[in-house]
């Protein structure tokens, strides 16, 4: 598999940069970082912020909410956004994590504090903000949010995507091997946008249409715009049962009344994603069957990945 980029929050296991001088050692970003390329950041240090520093907080007022320093007062919230856009102007990557409730980086559990200094609500950090207003369809987590199974899946999933386009459409020799590449991501592209499935086949059956730069900007813009949606559990339904289909003639009786009881479940909540995903993948050795193993949607990202605890 291709690696993937990943910008990183540089307090999480890369260097002391916490506002208290600390570095934070977390179990499964130690083990993500042995099949991604790290871009380390830490956007407080990067506006020119020391360590150890005043703790910052997100302040709201008017419905405007600003980054300040406890201990000085100042305002860094126009700072770290011009940083924000910086860092994106210079840097390409797959996908995004975060430390989890800062002011600057928090991921949705960024603490906001009102004029009275009470916590009113709970948000993004300034930098995230800005990330996710630029480029609204890269993945980004935060490193607590990542031990939640289907939110871990879909974004290892996306960045090892985003990771094998880039890879294959950088160094594409031939038009085929763009043909091979929507082969192998066929279920995947189905489970995330239909539309976008029907488009990208049409583009591909008219591929000698096009020269070879623009077919590849046309399938990584329709791509993209289809992994931006977050899929739901009908959608995985619909491509188990299109599993199904491909298995069903070489299943006995019995076997496709399970098959057809385990999609049920998953869809109605009785079952879970990795069960039924493993029980898929099985077929493969055992009916020997290549098609299915090449496909991304069964497998988007190295297994290792996939062993975590909640």
């Amino acid at each position: 598999m291709a690696r993937p980029r990943i910008m990183l929050s540089e307090c999480l296991g890369v260097k002391s940069v916490r506002y208290d001088g600390n570095i934070v050692f977390d179990s499964f970003i130690e083990i993500l970082k042995k099949y991604v390329d790290v871009v380390p950041i830490c956007p407080e240090v990067g506006i020119g912020l020391g360590i150890p520093r005043n703790p910052l907080v997100l302040s709201k007022e008017n419905n405007n909410i600003e980054l300040i320093d406890t201990g000085t007062g100042s305002i860094y919230t126009k700072l770290l956004e011009k940083f924000a856009i910086d860092v994106l102007d210079k840097t390409d990557v797959d996908g995004v994590v975060l430390k989890s409730a800062s002011p600057s980086c928090g991921v949705g559990d960024a603490k906001i504090y009102g004029p009275d200094r009470r916590v009113v609500g709970k948000g993004d950090g300034i930098f995230t903000a800005t990330i996710k207003k630029l480029i609204p369809c890269i993945p980004i987590e935060s490193e607590k949010r990542l031990y939640a199974y289907e939110i871990r899946v879909r974004f290892l999933t996306k960045i090892f995507s985003f990771a094998e386009l880039r890879s294959t459409l950088s160094n594409l020799k031939s038009i085929e091997e763009l043909v091979d590449f929507h082969r192998k991501y066929k279920y995947l592209i189905m489970l995330h946008s239909q539309e976008s499935l029907k488009n990208l086949g049409r583009l591909i059956a008219k591929r000698k249409e096009y020269v070879s730069e623009e077919l590849a900007n046309r399938y990584r813009k329709e791509f993209t715009k289809a992994l931006c949606r977050n899929p739901s559990r009908r959608s995985y339904v619909n491509v188990f049962m299109h599993i199904y289909s491909h298995l069903k003639k070489d299943l006995n009786t019995n076997e496709r009344r399970y098959i057809i009881d385990l999609i049920e479940r998953y869809g109605n909540c009785k079952e879970n994603l990795k069960t039924i995903m493993i029980y898929f993948r099985g077929f493969i050795h055992r009916f020997e069957d290549s098609y299915l193993a090449e496909q991304r949607f069964l497998f988007p990202y190295p297994e290792e990945l996939d062993s975590i605890s909640q």
